[in-house]
């Protein structure tokens, strides 16, 4: 296994790949500027650039440059703003395409996607974990240092990070035979840790992906599972959840839900109402009309949206072009999953776009973590280009 991945990572390039790790563990917060970097080497590679320009790739760097523009007068990061914007997005897509381009093998996309997540959690993982050792459950502050600068990050920034770890009980369902034991005991010990960090911040949106992952990865199983397989599948999930209520007590009295309870008690928190959040969905649209250039942040804050924030902060074009850009996705998304008769990616792939989409819809990732839509951008590249190897 350690053969195959020097040689995976030496027809990649190990000075790409060694970027691309220091822009996922943020080194030194320095994430940007490593990102920055990854830029000039995709370029180099004139003959794979070629190849793999497509649509995604030209709707990307229109969305990019019009969002990015949009900061040209901020007078502390303007430039440095409008570089990120308008670079990152096709750039991470292309490297997704570049990625996948020397795999050999069906599974070794489940390694890029797990360990690219996994790295990209960690400092926050690191940050919260630390937070939890010091005070433990018994905290009200949802904010909390970042372990690069020891600057408190809102709750909202450190569960985006979280997120495509709160996918591995999911993964472990549909790649149960796939995954070698030694990664599952990995997955297993890192889901655990992120789960107190999400705990610890009171994030139900990551719970939630959790949960709806866990229950779509069995539903996709048990219509390609023989019967004897589903049962010993829901024997263990009963069991599981059997232990779970017996063992831990869900009053939110109890110490270990108080950033929960404190949330429970503010207004606005309700679940029918996703947290306040479909108010200002509602708010976002009539805006669409009345102020289709955007509006101040001050106005109702956040619209907690992906597609949404888009439109708060950079108007009406890059709000369009995000559409295309996630309709385009999600009909590749739809192609691959009809290409291929492989269970274990086939619900691979569906469990990470599901993820990816349930936290759009609840949080503005563009101005909490930007990164994460970078590796969506990802993700799809490597979905595009995986569907191309698979049907030519």
């Amino acid at each position: 296994m350690f053969k195959k991945a020097f040689t995976y990572i030496n027809e990649v390039g190990f000075l790409i790949v060694g970027i691309f790790f220091l822009f996922l563990i943020d080194l030194l917060n320095f994430g940007d500027f490593f990102g920055y970097m990854l830029l000039p080497f995709i370029l180099l590679k004139s003959k794979s650039l070629k190849e793999n320009i497509d649509g995604n790739f030209f709707v990307l760097c229109l969305l990019s440059l019009t969002y990015g523009l949009f900061y040209a007068l901020d007078p502390v990061d303007g430039i440095q703003l409008i570089i990120v914007y308008s670079t990152f997005l096709p750039a991470f897509y292309m490297l997704g395409k570049f990625f996948i381009n020397p795999v050999k093998e069906d599974k070794y996309i489940f390694y890029l996607l797990f360990i690219s997540a996994a790295i990209y959690s960690l400092p926050v993982v690191v940050s919260v974990y630390q937070n939890f050792i010091e005070g433990g459950f018994v905290q009200v502050d949802r904010s909390i240092p970042y372990i690069w600068t020891d600057e408190p990050l809102s709750a909202t920034v450190m569960g985006a990070y979280l997120t495509l770890n709160m996918v591995i009980p999911a993964l472990l369902v549909v790649g149960r035979k796939a995954i070698p034991n030694v990664f599952k005991i990995i997955m297993i010990v890192l889901f655990v840790f992120s789960l107190i960090c999400s705990i610890r911040l009171g994030s139900r949106t990551q719970l939630s992906v959790f949960l709806i992952t866990s229950i779509v990865a069995v539903i996709y199983m048990l219509r390609r599972q023989s019967a004897k397989q589903n049962a010993i599948l829901l024997l263990l999930l009963v069991g599981i959840v059997v232990f779970v209520l017996n063992t831990i007590s869900f009053d939110l009295n109890e110490d270990w839900l108080t950033s929960f309870a404190s949330r429970m008690e503010g207004k606005g928190n309700n679940a029918a109402s996703a947290g306040g959040r479909t108010e200002r969905w509602v708010k976002s649209f009539e805006y669409l009309f009345k102020k289709p250039l955007g509006w101040d942040l001050k106005e109702f804050g956040y619209s907690h949206n992906l597609w949404l924030d888009v439109l708060r902060a950079g108007g009406i074009i890059p709000f369009v072009l995000l559409i295309v850009f996630s309709v385009r996705s999600f009909f590749q998304i739809r192609k691959t999953l009809r290409s291929t008769d492989n269970i274990f990616i086939n619900g691979l792939i569906y469990i990470y776009a599901l993820a990816f989409f349930l936290i759009f819809m609840v949080e503005p990732i563009f101005d909490a973590a930007f990164s994460l839509f970078a590796l969506f951008c990802l993700f799809i590249g490597v979905i595009n280009k995986y569907y191309e190897l698979k049907t030519t």
